[in-house]
Formats: C-alpha cells, sequence, structure tokens
C-alpha cells in the first residue's frame, strides 16, 4: 500500500510540474497567474538548510518515521536550471527493542533542478539527483537516487527587511535505498535557501 502510494505521489508530482512547463507563457498577471518564464538565476550560487520527517516506504524492521536534515548548494547554470550537491542524514529506529536505530547519510554529488517558472511569489521546481546512502547498524551502503518537487516563497513578501534572495522553502522527494532490504524512504522538508 505505502509503494502505490508514494508512486502515485511521485507521478503526480512529475506530471504536474510537466504540465506547468508546457503550459504557453503569458504576461505574469495580477492575480498570480502563470508566468512561464526560468526563475534559476544564473550565475549565482544558492545555499539552503531543511528539516522535517522522513517515512519509510516499505515495512523494513525499521520505524516508518523518523527526522531528516537536509543541506544543499547550487548553482544556477541558466535561467531554468540549477545544478549542484546535496547532504541528507535521516535516522529510524529499529522495530526490536534495545536494537538501537539506523542512520542514513546520503551524498548527492550530481543534483539538477529545474525551475520552470512562477505562479505570482511561488516559484515551483523539480529536482532529481544521484549518489550515494552510507547506513549504519550492519546495513550495506547502497546507490542513492533521489527525485522530488517543491515551492520557494519570497522571504520579503512578508518581511520587507529581509535579505534579498532569501526563501522560504517546502519540498517532498521520493530516495531510493535499496539495501539488504527496502530502505527508501519518502521525505517532507520545511526549511530556507539563499541565494547569493
Amino acid at each position: 500500500m505505502n509503494r502505490i502510494c508514494t508512486s502515485s505521489l511521485l507521478k503526480g508530482i512529475l506530471v504536474g510540474m510537466f504540465l506547468l512547463s508546457a503550459t504557453p507563457a503569458r504576461a505574469h498577471d495580477a492575480d498570480g497567474g502563470w508566468a512561464h518564464e526560468g526563475m534559476a538565476e544564473e550565475g549565482r550560487i544558492t545555499g539552503g538548510f531543511r528539516v522535517g520527517p522522513s517515512f519509510m516506504t516499505q515495512n523494513a524492521g525499521v520505524s516508518t518515521v523518523g527526522p531528516l536534515v537536509n543541506f544543499q548548494g547550487m548553482y544556477g547554470l541558466n535561467k531554468w536550471f540549477r545544478v549542484g550537491m546535496m547532504l541528507e542524514w535521516q535516522n529510524h529506529g529499529v522495530d526490536d527493542p534495545g536494537t538501537g536505530s539506523v542512520n542514513t547519510v546520503t551524498l548527492l554529488p550530481v543534483n539538477l533542478e529545474y525551475r520552470p517558472g512562477h505562479f505570482g511569489n511561488l516559484i515551483p521546481y523539480v529536482t532529481t539527483g544521484i549518489g550515494v546512502n552510507i547506513n549504519t547498524h550492519n546495513v550495506s551502503d547502497s546507490f542513492a537516487w533521489r527525485v522530488g518537487g517543491g515551492v520557494d516563497y519570497a522571504l520579503t513578501n512578508w518581511l520587507p527587511g529581509a535579505p534579498q534572495g532569501m526563501m522560504l522553502n517546502v519540498e517532498t522527494a521520493w530516495k531510493r535505498n535499496h539495501t539488504n532490504g527496502d530502505a527508501s524512504t519518502m521525505g517532507l522538508l520545511f526549511g530556507v535557501r539563499h541565494t547569493f
């Protein structure tokens, strides 16, 4: 059941972002309509820090919910794409009492983000990356593939004195972690990203 929900959520995110990016370009109107113009800010660096819950997509003998911490650094290639790196840490308790927990550190040295436009002040994006999952508790390391989507919102819209380029961020992502079993997760991240 979890696999079906996760698969459906990911397909919905990807189809929605594709449809948004395929929408014909039109001027940004006052009611917050779709504006098809890249929002990646070419030549600028973006750093981010986000936290949130991580949900196991399978019952692999570990607890289904745990903490997730995410750091990222991105560079604007052009007005549509950012490329960069990501580092994540998550923890899930083991179901057997007294046996501790499984920590996973994920290093994604290749991460790509597509930013097709915006709805008023909301800037949606899709992201994907590959790397390695480094697991503890006698769980073998594995290939990592991460795919997700999110929304940025400029902090200056709420606080006029906030630093220019500071964004509030919400992102959901599925991460592959096929070790001795399936330890793949779905994460929900909340935090800030700042473009310099």
